[in-house]
């Protein structure tokens, strides 16, 4: 299909769901997949709730998110995990938010670890990020649009394209895929045709539109030292936060093995 006849089944999608579900959210994060799903809806002049998970550190990842909210007039959600674990393929390790979509139902989303930078801003991964205030929480809704392609590759999972354009979930609220047969070129064509706003300190655009090696404008991405956390680091690990050696915990904390997160339409 040309993007021309992408956009066009994606607005037939959508108009397809919000005639079939009676309370609709949009996922969001605001990087550039999210913001295309947002202007599709308001070309239709569909105005929904957004769910937008964030963290609570460095306000600066969230500038260009706040904005946007404010100037278009969203309103916005988000709630804690119901509880965190942590996920380890191969050398890459990431702690993982479980949040409710639905009373029995649950999906995860990644915090995007990366190691500590000198002169960066950096948490501890146990008490900041795996230790975070958890609850549960009403989950009012019945479908949520989601901003994720069959092109996407996850840090954990790799490709891991989509087989259904909505995915139901058994105690949970329904995902639907508007986005499922774009590329990331299509998406910065997309962009550029219909001048939407985007994160300018996050993909750079003299260089294709890759994301900047500097994290300090990505919420999708932090900071954080998870040493005494990995269960492949020794015994013992020294933790830069006291400046000296602690015992490794990792046998004491919530391991689980890779699995296809909900949002993520596989059947």
């Amino acid at each position: 299909m040309s993007l021309e006849e992408k956009i066009e089944w994606a607005e037939k999608f959508l108009r397809t769901v919000l005639q079939t579900y009676s309370a609709p959210v949009v996922m969001s994060s605001f990087g550039k997949d999210s913001v295309v799903m947002l202007d599709l809806l308001a070309s239709m002049d569909a105005k929904l709730p957004i769910l937008f998970h964030r963290e609570p550190f460095e306000p600066d990842k969230y500038a260009f998110a706040n904005k946007l909210i404010e100037r278009r007039g969203y309103v916005v959600y988000d709630y804690p995990p119901t509880f965190t674990q942590i996920v380890k393929n191969g050398a890459t390790m990431e702690i993982v938010n479980r949040y409710q979509v639905g009373m029995k139902a649950f999906t995860w989303l990644g915090t995007g670890i990366r190691e500590p930078e000198d002169g960066k801003p950096w948490l501890c991964g146990y008490r900041d990020l795996y230790s975070k205030p958890c609850g549960l929480f009403n989950f009012p809704w019945d479908v949520a649009l989601v901003g994720h392609k069959s092109s996407d590759v996850d840090p954990i999972l790799g490709e891991i394209p989509l087989t259904v354009d909505i995915k139901a979930t058994p105690g949970g609220c329904d995902f639907a895929y508007p986005l499922r047969y774009f590329t990331d070129a299509e998406i910065w064509e997309y962009i550029e045709r219909f001048g939407v706003p985007y994160n300018t300190e996050r993909y750079d655009k003299s260089a294709g539109y890759r994301e900047f090696s500097d994290i300090t404008f990505n919420n999708d991405y932090y900071h954080a030292c998870t040493r005494c956390m990995d269960k492949d680091q020794p015994a013992s690990v020294f933790c830069p936060r006291l400046g000296s050696e602690i015992s490794n915990i990792s046998a004491s904390l919530r391991y689980t093995e890779p699995v296809v997160p909900a949002y993520i339409g596989k059947e």
